[in-house]
This record gives structure tokens, sequence and C-alpha cells, in this order.
């Protein structure tokens, strides 16, 4: 299971949707890995630590979405606000 990015990142000129963005792209791969992971083990243990941590990853975009969406909506009313 190989990463999905090929995009090299500019870290002097990104934005922070662009990193959040990113960021929870990277958290969805981690969960998919551990998921992956856990459907490939053989010993119960492993495979439930395997699957806490693809639910853990999964808590993780969930919260990076919900701090993307607020900034987008933060966005569009300072955006209004100035019309």
């Amino acid at each position: 299971m190989e990463h999905q990015r090929d995009v090299t990142v500019n870290w002097n000129d990104i934005s922070i949707e662009a990193i959040l963005e990113l960021a929870i792209a990277d958290e969805e791969y981690a969960r998919d890995y551990y998921k992956h992971a856990s459907d490939l083990a053989g010993i119960l243990h492993t495979r439930r630590m395997l699957l806490q941590l693809s639910e853990m990853e999964q808590g993780h975009a969930d919260q990076l979405r919900k701090e993307l969406d607020d900034l987008q909506q933060q966005r569009e009313l300072e955006t209004g606000m100035a019309d």
C-alpha cells in the first residue's frame, strides 16, 4: 500500500485550507492503512488494536474536516461583510 501523494508542497506559499486538506488526506490514508492491516492480521488482539487505530485516524480526519469547514464559513462571512 503506497501513499497517494505525488505533490511536492511549497510550504512558503500554501494556504491553511490546503494544509488542512493535505492533513485530511493523510489521516484518511492512515485510516485505510490500519484497516487494511487489520484485515490481514491473524491475531485477534492485533486485529482489534489496528481497528482502534483506524477509528482514531477517522476521528482525526473528522476533526480536521470540521476545522476546515469552520474556517471556510468564517471566510465566507468575512467576505460577505466586506461587500
